[in-house]
C-alpha cells in the first residue's frame, strides 16, 4: 500500500492530477481499521511537503496514529505542518493534540496549544493538570483546578486529575485539601478512592490504612471495583505478602470478578520479588483466565510465559499455550518480537528445540519481518544451552549477514558473542573462544565483565592459566573491574593446576581490593592446600573462613577428610565428621559419609566403614549409588562374604530400588564371590533371584560358559547376559574386574590382568 501511494505521489509530481483533500482523507480513514500506521504517516508526510496538509487531512491522520499510540510522532508532525503549511486547528483537534502532547511528556507544547485554543474546554484543562503531574508541579495543578472551578466546569474528572498529581508527588497537605473539597462538592467516586489507595499499597504501605479507606468508601455509598482490588493486590505482592495477595483474589472472586490486569499483577508480583512462582500458584493463576473469560493480550502472555519458564516443565508450557489459544490469543496475528523471544526461551529451557525452531521459522516466514539482534541473541543462547553449538554458529553467521558489519559493535552483537564464547568454553575449545575475543576487538565490540569471566573460565577449564592471566591484565587495561567470579575462577584454576602460590597471591589481592571471598574461593584454596598435604595451611584456611564469616560446609568437610585419609590419620578424619557439622551448623550428607567410608577402606578398616553405614541410617541419610559402590568395592577387596550379602540385602530393602542403587558389575562380582567360596546355597541363590526380580541384570555364575544366561531370563536380561558372555571369553573373571583386586591363584595371564587393576588407596576415592 505504501509503494502504491508513492507511485501515485510520483505521478502527481510528474504533472498528473494530484490527490484531492477528499481522496487523502478517504485513504487515511481506510488506514484506521487495519491500523496501517506506516501508510498514514507516509500520506501525512507527503501532504505536508506538498503543501496540502489541511485540517481534515491532519485530523484523519492523527486519529490513526493516536490509535497506535504514536503520540510523539503526532506532536512532531503538527509542529512541522504548522511551520511549513501554517496549519491552524479547531478546538476539537487542539484538544486531541494536547492530550497526545501530555502522553508524550511534551508539557511545553501542551501549554502552548492550550493558549492557542479559542475556547479551551474542561477536558483540555484536565490534560494540562495531568501534565503538571509529569513535572511534579502540584501548585500549578491547583491553579488550573481553581480556574475550572471559577468557570463552573470543575467536574469529577478534573478533581481526580488534580488529586492524582498531589498523591503522586507525595504532597499530603494538597491531597487532604483536594479530598475535602471533593467531598464537600459531592465529587467523590470510586476512581477518587482508587487514587488515594496508592498512598497505602506500595512496598512501604499500610494494609490497615488501606482497609480503613475501603470502609470510608463504603460509608460514601461506593463499592470497590476491579481496579480497587488490583491496587490492593499490587500492594500485597510489593510487600511480599503472597498469602494476603491470594486472600484478595478470593475476595475478588466473590465480588466484582477479575480482569487481565489482575492476572498480570499476579505473575509480575512473584517475578518482582525474585521468587519463582510455585506450580500450584501458577496453575491457579492460569485457571482464572478461563474461569472469568479473560481476553488475553500480549503483555499477559509475556509475564505468564516468564513465570512458566521458571518451572521448567514442558507439559505445563504446552498446557499454558493451549489455554492462551482457548482464550482467543492467536500468535500468528498478534505476536511481537519480544513474545517470540520469550517463547523461544521457554521452549529452550524445557529442551523443546523442535518447537523453538518452529517458532523461528514461523517468524522468518512473515513477510517484511527481520529478526532483531535481541531475538537472534535469544535463539543463539537456546542453541548453545542445548549443546547445539554448530547450529548457533550458523545462526550467528546469518545474524551478521542480516544486520551487516556496521552493527557489529552493538550491544546485541556483544550478547551473541558472549553466547558463542560460552559454547566454546563448555566444550573446552579455548582457542576458538579466544579467536572470538580477537574478532570482538577487531570490530570494536565492547567486551564486558561477563565475557571476560567466560573467557577466563574457558582458559581455566583446559589449564591454560597463562592465557587466563593475560585476560586478567586485559580487563584492567580496559578498565573493566574484576569481580568475585573473576577471582574465584582464577583461584580455582591455579589450585587445580597445583600452583598454590599464585592462588594465594590472588586471594590476597582480592581482599586488598575489598572483594570479600565466598565459600567457593575458600574451598578452592582448601582443596589446593589438601593436594599439597599441608595440614597447617588447611587449618589456616578454615580459620580464615571463620574470620570472614563464611561457614565451612559439607564440601569443606569432604576435602579435609580426604586430606587426613592421605595422611593416614583416621582419628582426625572422624573428628571432622563429629565436630565440624556441630560447630558450623550443617548436617553431614551422603557425600561426606561416603568420603569417610572410602578413607576407612583405604586404611584397611572396612569394619569402621560398615559402622558408618549404620550411622548414616540413624541420621536419616539415605545411602546412594556411590555409597553402595564404595562399600561393595571394599567388601570385595576384603573378600568379605558377610558384608557383601549385608549390602545387597540392604539395597534390596531401601526405597528407590536396587536397580538404581547397585552397580551391576559389582553386584555380579559379589555373586561370583559366593559361588567361589561355596556359599551359593546359603547366600547366593536367594540374592540372585531377588536381584533379578528387582531388575538388576545379573547372571547365575554356576552355569557353564556355554549357557551363561541362566534359566527364564527376560529379553533385556538375556541380551545383557549374551553381551557379557561375549566380552568375558572362556573364563569368568567379573569378580576380579568388579573389586579391583584378586587372589592370584588363576592362570598367569589372569594374574597380570588383575595386577593392572587399581589397588592403591587412592583408587578407593
Amino acid at each position: 500500500a505504501v509503494s502504491a501511494f508513492m507511485e501515485l505521489a510520483a505521478l502527481a509530481e510528474g504533472g498528473s492530477r494530484s490527490p484531492t483533500e477528499g481522496s487523502l482523507v478517504g485513504m487515511l480513514t481506510a488506514c484506521a481499521a487495519p491500523k496501517n500506521v506506516d501508510l498514514a504517516e507516509q500520506i501525512l508526510d507527503w501532504s505536508r511537503t506538498a503543501g496540502r496538509c489541511t485540517l481534515p487531512v491532519f485530523s484523519a491522520a492523527a486519529k490513526v496514529m493516536a490509535a497506535a499510540r504514536r503520540y510523539d510522532q503526532i506532536c512532531t508532525a503538527y509542529e512541522a505542518a504548522e511551520e511549513q503549511c501554517g496549519l491552524e486547528l479547531d478546538d476539537v483537534c487542539y484538544g486531541q493534540v494536547i492530550r497526545c502532547a501530555v502522553q508524550a511528556g511534551r508539557t511545553g507544547l501542551a501549554r502552548r496549544l492550550s493558549q492557542k485554543a479559542r475556547n479551551p474546554d474542561a477536558q483540555n484543562t484536565a490534560s494540562l493538570i495531568r501534565a503538571c503531574g509529569q513535572e511534579g508541579d502540584v501548585q500549578q495543578a491547583l491553579v488550573l483546578l481553581r480556574e475550572l472551578h471559577g468557570r463552573g466546569e470543575a467536574d469529577t474528572g478534573a478533581f481526580n486529575s488534580a488529586l492524582d498529581v498531589a498523591v503522586t508527588a507525595g504532597d499530603s497537605a494538597a491531597t487532604e485539601l483536594i479530598f475535602r473539597e471533593m467531598k464537600a462538592a459531592g465529587r467523590l467516586d470510586v476512581v477518587s478512592f482508587n487514587i488515594l489507595l496508592k498512598r497505602h499499597t506500595g512496598a512501604d504501605g499500610s494494609p490497615e490504612e488501606a482497609r480503613r479507606l475501603l470502609q470510608e468508601m463504603g460509608a460514601c455509598g461506593l463499592r470497590p471495583n476491579v481496579a480497587t482490588y488490583n491496587s490492593l493486590l499490587g500492594g500485597a505482592l510489593a510487600a511480599g505478602d503472597f498469602a494476603r495477595a491470594w486472600r484478595i483474589v478470593d475476595e475478588m472472586e466473590s465480588g466484582p470478578g477479575l480482569d487481565a490486569y489482575t492476572v498480570s499483577i499476579l505473575f509480575k508480583g512473584y517475578k518482582g520479588r525474585r521468587r519463582s512462582m510455585d506450580a500450584s500458584s501458577f496453575d491457579r493463576a492460569l485457571a482464572l483466565l478461563e474461569t472469568y473469560s479473560i481476553r488475553v493480550d500480549e503483555v499477559l502472555v509475556n509475564v505468564a510465559l516468564e513465570a512458566c519458564v521458571g518451572l521448567r516443565d514442558p507439559s505445563r508450557l504446552t498446557a499454558t499455550m493451549n489455554t492462551f489459544r482457548r482464550c482467543g490469543w492467536a500468535m500468528s496475528r498478534q505476536c511481537g518480537m519480544h513474545t517470540y523471544a520469550t517463547l523461544i526461551k521457554a521452549y529452550g529451557m524445557t529442551r523443546q528445540l523442535q518447537m523453538a525452531w518452529k517458532l523461528w521459522d514461523d517468524m522468518r516466514s512473515r513477510k517484511g519481518v527481520v529478526p532483531t539482534e535481541q531475538l537472534y541473541g535469544q535463539m543463539i543462547d537456546v542453541l548453545v544451552s542445548n549443546g547445539r553449538l554448530e547450529d548457533a554458529l550458523n545462526l550467528f553467521g546469518d545474524m551478521k549477514a542480516t544486520h551487516g558489519k556496521e552493527s557489529l559493535g552493538s550491544q546485541g552483537f556483544a550478547v551473541a558473542y558472549a553466547m558463542v564464547i560460552r559454547g566454546y568454553a563448555q566444550r573446552k575449545e579455548c582457542a576458538k573462544a579466544l579467536q572470538c575475543y580477537e574478532d570482538m576487538k577487531q570490530y570494536g565490540v565492547r567486551v564486558g565483565l561477563v565475557i571476560f569471566n567466560t573467557l577466563i573460565d574457558a582458559c581455566s577449564r583446559v589449564g591454560d592459566m597463562e592465557g587466563a592471566a593475560r585476560l586478567f591484565r586485559d580487563m584492567t587495561s580496559a578498565e573493566c573491574m574484576p569481580d568475585l567470579i573473576t577471582y574465584s575462577t582464577l583461584i580455582k584454576g591455579y589450585c587445580f593446576r597445583g600452583e598454590l602460590e599464585q592462588a594465594l597471591e590472588l586471594f590476597a589481592l582480592m581482599k586488598k581490593k575489598g572483594i570479600p571471598p565466598d565459600a567457593i574461593v575458600f574451598n578452592s584454596l582448601l582443596d589446593g592446600c589438601a593436594k599439597r598435604q599441608s595440614i597447617e595451611l588447611c587449618e589456616q584456611i578454615v580459620q580464615s573462613m571463620e574470620d570472614a564469616g563464611v561457614k565451612p560446609s559439607n564440601h569443606s568437610a569432604s576435602i579435609l577428610i580426604k586430606l587426613y585419609g592421605r595422611c593416614r590419620d583416621l582419628g582426625a578424619a572422624f573428628r571432622i565428621v563429629d565436630e565440624m557439622p556441630r560447630k558450623y551448623g550443617f548436617r553431614p550428607n551422603a557425600a561426606v559419609f561416603t568420603c569417610l567410608m572410602a578413607t576407612c577402606i583405604a586404611n584397611n578398616r572396612l569394619d569402621l566403614a560398615m559402622d558408618l553405614r549404620l550411622r548414616m541410617i540413624r541420621a536419616g541419610e539415605d545411602l546412594d549409588e556411590k555409597t553402595y559402590s564404595t562399600l561393595l568395592r571394599g567388601a570385595l577387596r576384603a573378600s568379605s562374604i558377610e558384608h557383601c550379602a549385608e549390602l545387597l540385602r540392604a539395597a534390596l530393602k531401601q526405597r528407590g530400588g536396587a536397580r538404581q542403587l547397585l552397580d551391576e558389575e559389582l553386584a555380579q562380582s559379589a555373586l561370583n564371590l559366593f559361588q567361589k567360596r561355596r556359599v551359593w546355597e546359603e547366600h547366593g541363590r536367594e540374592l540372585f533371584e531377588r536381584l533379578r526380580e528387582a531388575g538388576v541384570a545379573v547372571r547365575n555364575p554356576s552355569y557353564a560358559a556355554g549357557d551363561r544366561q541362566g534359566p527364564a531370563m527376560s529379553p533385556p536380561q538375556a541380551a545383557y547376559g549374551k553381551s557379557r558372555a561375549a566380552a568375558g571369553g572362556a573364563h569368568d573373571n567379573s569378580y576380579e574386574r568388579g573389586c579391583g583386586r584378586t587372589s592370584f591363584q588363576h592362570h598367569p595371564r589372569q594374574r597380570s590382568a588383575a595386577m593392572a587393576a587399581p589397588s592403591t588407596p587412592a583408587a578407593a576415592y
